[in-house]
């Protein structure tokens, strides 16, 4: 699975997310990879009802609807056409109560959800509370497109070994090697942003992508 992190690039933004995601349902269909945008709310119904392919919210507050302004509504994002939600994004941390609040609440709306942690007890401590899917993201490799895996392979392992949900990875994933690199050691998929979203060819890009997970 590749989670397409798309943050609020101007890139990925409007016409533009329309434009860089046109390929990821003909990818997907042709590799078998679950290929999932998590996207601006603003661009949520336009991206599923124009392209038809699932999408998920980069975040939500733990509300339900009612006198809530300025917040984001996981029922409005559903409505909107979001079937999950990344959870404790890097760029949008939170605490461990809000991070098992916001959890409840994507549940009780039926949305999928990955929860990121960084380092590892705390991977394990928020697999204990059952997210569909699990991520470690070293900080000091987010962005640098040096891939974590090499330096954290034993950790990567470790948790691999003891976790219930499946385990995503991020920061620094930067080519399909990397990918091929993570899912031999036992992650499930990748969460990654800028290489994708900044690509000189981003079809390309997220094509070499998927075939990382051709063993």
């Amino acid at each position: 699975m590749i989670i397409l992190s798309l943050k609020t690039y101007k890139e990925a933004t409007g016409d533009n997310a329309l434009k860089l995601l046109s390929s990821v349902k003909k990818i997907s269909e042709e590799t078998g990879v679950k290929i999932i945008p998590a996207v601006q709310p603003t661009d949520i119904y336009r991206i599923k009802k124009e392209l038809g392919i699932e999408v998920w919210a980069q975040h939500i507050d733990p509300i339900d609807p009612g006198k809530n302004m300025g917040w984001l509504s996981p029922y409005s994002l559903k409505e909107a056409g979001a079937t999950g939600v990344v959870i404790n994004h890097s760029e949008h941390k939170t605490t461990d109560d809000e991070v098992k609040k916001i959890l409840v609440k994507a549940k009780e709306y039926e949305l999928k959800n990955v929860v990121i942690a960084f380092d590892p007890d705390t991977v394990i401590k928020y697999d204990s509370w059952e997210p569909d899917f699990i991520s470690y993201e070293k900080e000091d490799a987010i962005g640098t497109g040096k891939s974590m895996v090499k330096t954290e392979a034993a950790n990567i392992k470790k948790l691999v070994s003891v976790l219930t949900r499946p385990l995503i990875i991020g920061a620094g994933i930067a080519t399909g090697n990397d990918i091929r690199e993570a899912v031999k050691i036992g992650a499930k998929g990748i969460i990654m942003a800028s290489k994708f979203v900044l690509a000189e060819n981003p079809e390309e890009k997220l094509r070499e992508l998927a075939d990382g997970f051709k063993l």
